[in-house]
């Protein structure tokens, strides 16, 4: 009975979406609105609960669950399969849009006319996902027949890092919803003005964090599970959500202008219009069988054309109300060239153009091949030499706008406030150089983010007796961890190195200074495949075993799908990723395992990517909550307070 009563659910948070809906469009139906957008809600979770039950009781009658696991499969990874599909993965974007609307509507709820609009805007996304859920995409429909077993879970995907990556990464992409309904229903009365930034900077930021730990979770994955030993691929999964993490840095910094200055009302208005499109066109790339990744779910060409006319209709609606009220969004503000505005609009351009480079290098091999030409690809390379330099360049910016004054900055002003910035910036440049000459670009990746870092440290020596914000909170812990993290970035890519070698037992590999031990191979079996595990001992100078590291090649029986398990000997300062790879050589119609191969890589400061980035998420987080927690709004009875004029 719990696939009945969980399709029974999804089909009560339709009606209450709509509910909520219609309500809020209504001048007097703040109140029922609020209680749909609970109860809407509450329906989701509730079928989301269900469909994690089927899984977990490896009910085999329901179609999604024989598709996506199997009786051997841990109880841990039976339940995270439940998200690890389609079908699964669009239930909970849904959940995370209603819980996101409850939130909205509990706190904004009798805020004003465009609050009202904006909680009627979140029920009508949540009622189309819903639709396309139970019409199209329905988790639980039944097989007659049961089966007695699965097909299993996909063994890439039996790792906690992709397990929490997707609930994550969807918080992010859905939370931009929020900002998306609030400036529609804000220009539909006509009126993006300061007040309207205040109450939407603090969702900005929480998106935005939640989207940079899903970033970093997604990343931390690849690196640890696919073998290569690299962490970013430029692949079009992962740049669908680069994008909108990239325009959303752009809307969060023009906010703050539009909020301090009343400046950029337009502007911002169309960043958060384009940021939650990115989203949309995210979920259209990576559900819509238009890629094969380990990130996607191919799915029908109907469901893919569904996606597609939802996502089109979003846009064009959201895209033609703006241009309606485009004239109304006006504003004159006056700021010289290097006051904190000019700091921030030359951040908006950056993030922008490379948002721009990003998408036009993702979508256009795949319009290419859609069209049926010559197929086009188009790799790290393109991306490197176009969007790094972008990049920098925002950095410069980005060490600047903490120090330099609102509205009449002063060059000399802010330079001689970062003489130690500048001082710390150039000598790490000049260092990374004579390191490793032949080129600029990483020298200058390296002093941009010493810049940045030592521009905050800066500027948190120079405010350090004075009482700090959570805006200031968010700003610094978000700077510093971007120049952790690209610090991080910089130093991987400069001065990494790898060696892979074909070894028999006794076997030495040199990398540099690290030597190894190739000690042998170990059959071994886990709870749903058969592992070769290597021996693999890190030898000291003077031949002693200083650590053993035991990497593994699986085979899951399920599927036959074979899987590299690296493993990590992990300092402050650099990484040692081992991995080993079966040699192999024809026998008939099979491949027979003549020997082994390990292959090393060190990688200097990688970690310090992953920090940075956790930092950065930490800092936006917190900067949002206790944002929304101090200017909270509490709910007062529509019957006793009258909804002000918008």
């Amino acid at each position: 009975m719990s696939a009945e009563l969980g399709f029974l659910s999804l089909l009560l948070a339709l009606a209450c979406a709509l509910l909520q809906s219609v309500a809020a469009f209504q001048k007097n139906g703040a109140r029922l609105a609020i209680s749909a957008a609970r109860a809407h809600a509450f329906a989701v979770g509730t079928a989301f609960l269900f469909l994690l039950a089927a899984f977990a009781a490896s009910d085999f009658s329901v179609a999604v669950v024989i598709a996506n696991s199997h009786s051997s499969n841990p109880l841990f990874y039976k339940i995270s399969a439940g998200w690890g599909n389609h079908e699964g993965s669009m239930l909970l974007w849904a959940l995370i849009l209603s819980i996101y609307g409850a939130a909205f509507a509990h706190i904004h709820g009798n805020s004003g006319a465009d609050s009202r609009f904006a909680i009627g805007i979140l029920g009508i996304l949540s009622a189309g996902v819903l639709a396309f859920i139970a019409l199209l995409s329905n988790p639980f429909w039944r097989q007659i027949p049961a089966l007695a077993d699965g097909h299993g879970f996909n063994p890439l995907l039996q790792d906690i890092g992709l397990i929490i990556h997707p609930p994550m990464l969807y918080l992010g992409y859905v939370g931009f919803a929020v900002p998306f309904a609030m400036v529609i229903g804000a220009l539909a009365k006509g009126k993006v003005d300061a007040a309207w930034a205040k109450r939407a900077r603090p969702w900005m930021l929480i998106a935005w964090g939640f989207l940079t730990w899903g970033i970093a979770l997604g990343s931390w994955w690849a690196y640890r599970e696919l073998g290569w030993g690299g962490y970013w691929f430029w692949d079009p999964a992962e740049n669908a959500s680069l994008l909108p993490w990239l325009v959303g840095a752009a809307l969060v910094h023009s906010t703050l202008v539009l909020e301090r200055r009343g400046g950029f009302p337009g502007w911002t208005a169309l960043l958060a219009i384009i940021t939650f499109s990115l989203s949309l066109i995210g979920t259209f790339i990576i559900r819509s069988g238009l890629i094969t990744s380990v990130h996607a779910f191919a799915v029908d060409p109907a469901r893919g054309l569904a996606i597609l006319a939802y996502l089109i209709v979003v846009i064009v609606a959201a895209m033609a109300l703006f241009a309606w009220r485009a004239k109304d969004l006006e504003a004159d503000i006056q700021f010289t060239p290097a006051s904190r505005e000019a700091m921030v609009l030359i951040n908006n351009l950056v993030m922008s153009s490379a948002a721009a480079t990003v998408f036009l290098g993702t979508l256009y091999p795949l319009l290419i091949d859609a069209i049926g030409a010559a197929p086009l690809s188009v790799g790290a390379p393109f991306f490197t030499s176009t969007a790094i330099p972008l990049f920098i360049i925002g950095m410069l910016a980005m060490g600047l706008a903490p120090l330099a004054a609102w509205r009449k900055g002063s060059l000399m002003r802010v330079l001689g406030q970062s003489r130690f910035a500048l001082a710390v910036a150039i000598i790490g440049a000049l260092i990374t150089l004579a390191l490793k000459p032949g080129g600029f670009m990483g020298p200058l990746g390296v002093g941009a983010a010493l810049w940045v870092g030592a521009g905050t440290l800066t500027y948190g020596v120079q405010r350090r007796k004075a009482k700090w914000n959570m805006d200031q909170w968010a700003m610094v812990l978000g700077h510093f961890g971007l120049a952790i993290a690209a610090l991080g970035m910089a130093a991987t890519a400069l001065f990494s190195t790898e060696v892979s070698k074909a070894v028999i037992p006794g076997d030495i590999a040199k990398l540099g200074n690290i030597e190894v031990r190739f000690e042998g191979i170990e059959n071994m079996r886990g709870p749903n495949y058969i592992a070769d595990r290597g021996e693999i001992s890190i030898l000291g100078k003077d031949g002693t075993v200083k650590n053993t590291l035991y990497p593994e090649r699986r085979v899951y029986p399920v599927s036959g799908m074979q899987t590299t398990e690296a493993v990590l000997a992990s300092t402050p300062l650099a990484d040692l990723h081992v991995s080993i790879s079966a040699l192999t050589q024809g026998n008939g119609d099979q491949a027979v395992v003549s020997g082994w191969a390990v292959r090393l890589f060190h990688r200097p400061l990688i970690g310090w990517i992953w920090f940075g980035a956790a930092l950065t998420g930490f800092g936006s987080l917190m900067g949002g909550f206790g944002i929304l927690w101090r200017r909270r709004t509490p709910i007062a009875d529509p019957a006793l307070q009258k909804e002000k004029p918008a």
